[in-house]
């Protein structure tokens, strides 16, 4: 191979698909698109490809569901999928990992080599302490035994590499409490929060990408844990409002999700390590 040959393919960008491109897969895909990477986003509706269109991204339907998966092979011939679908309670727990076993079973047929799913922090139990990805003790709501066994089945296959990143609850944007909720807020309690910002999100997966960190599990949260209603008050105080009045709340159980292992495997610095900068006041 000539020197030429070899300089292109050190050059070469990976091909990235998103799905799906909602509140964080619209904004993930135009950024890694901003990088030079070629990216593809899909939508479940004609409506939503046309909006990722009208933004510059090369767009496609795709439906996924327990029983069917429908897209077209242009979306699938990529070399890093992005998987960002997450589970909806309302259809029960086997309904999600069916159709993420569906979904497995696809991509290794595809030329698709490396998977980030994205996860959440509710596959941990609350048990009233740290957790970090070597705790095994099961979750005790549906959307957290779905997403486990979903990881799993992910991780385990020999076709290709997954990552899994598990969230902590997404804030920052329209992602913060209004009005209203600050009402609704006023039992609020000192349950530690687990939160990560949605541009801290997006530089999370970046990092996975550019540093090739795959067949991993990682925390990624907030290193800040702020009382659930000390995160009400300064969203009142941002706002201008006066916080109601608290009602006695009652004790509820909480875990605190440690993310010590994303820091040092992958050396990422968080922009919002304290989520009450949010809202860029001293409180």
């Amino acid at each position: 191979m000539d020197s030429t040959a070899i300089t292109h393919k050190q050059e070469r960008k990976e091909r990235i698909s998103v799905l799906s491109c909602g509140w964080l897969g619209k904004p993930l895909a135009l950024h890694l698109q901003t990088l030079g990477y070629s990216v593809k986003g899909a939508r479940t509706s004609i409506a939503g490809v046309q909006e990722l269109q009208a933004l510059g991204l090369e767009a496609y339907t795709v439906v996924l569901s327990e029983d069917v998966l429908t897209g077209p092979d242009a979306f699938w011939d990529a070399d890093i999928l992005i998987i960002n679908v997450p589970p909806r309670k309302e259809r029960g727990k086997d309904a999600h990992v069916s159709e993420i076993a569906l979904l497995r079973s696809f991509i290794e047929t595809t030329p698709i080599r490396k998977v980030i799913f994205v996860s959440s922090t509710s596959v941990y139990k609350d048990i009233n302490g740290l957790v970090t990805e070597e705790n095994e003790e099961l979750p005790d709501t549906p959307n957290g035994m779905a997403l486990r066994e979903a990881e799993n089945l992910l991780l385990e296959s020999g076709a290709f590499d997954t990552t899994v990143l598990r969230f902590g609850g997404l804030i920052g944007y329209d992602r913060l409490p209004d009005q209203r909720r600050i009402m609704e807020g006023r039992k609020a309690n000192a349950q530690p929060m687990n939160v990560i910002h949605r541009d801290d999100c997006i530089g999370v997966i970046r990092q996975v990408i550019e540093k090739e960190v795959w067949g991993e599990v990682f925390n990624a949260c907030a290193s800040g844990h702020p009382q659930r209603s000390h995160y009400y008050k300064a969203a009142a105080q941002r706002l201008g409002i006066q916080m109601p009045r608290r009602l006695p709340a009652e004790e509820e159980p909480y875990k605190i999700v440690g993310s010590s292992k994303l820091r040092n495997l992958l050396g990422y610095t968080f922009l919002y390590d304290d989520p009450l900068q949010v809202f860029n006041i001293n409180v």
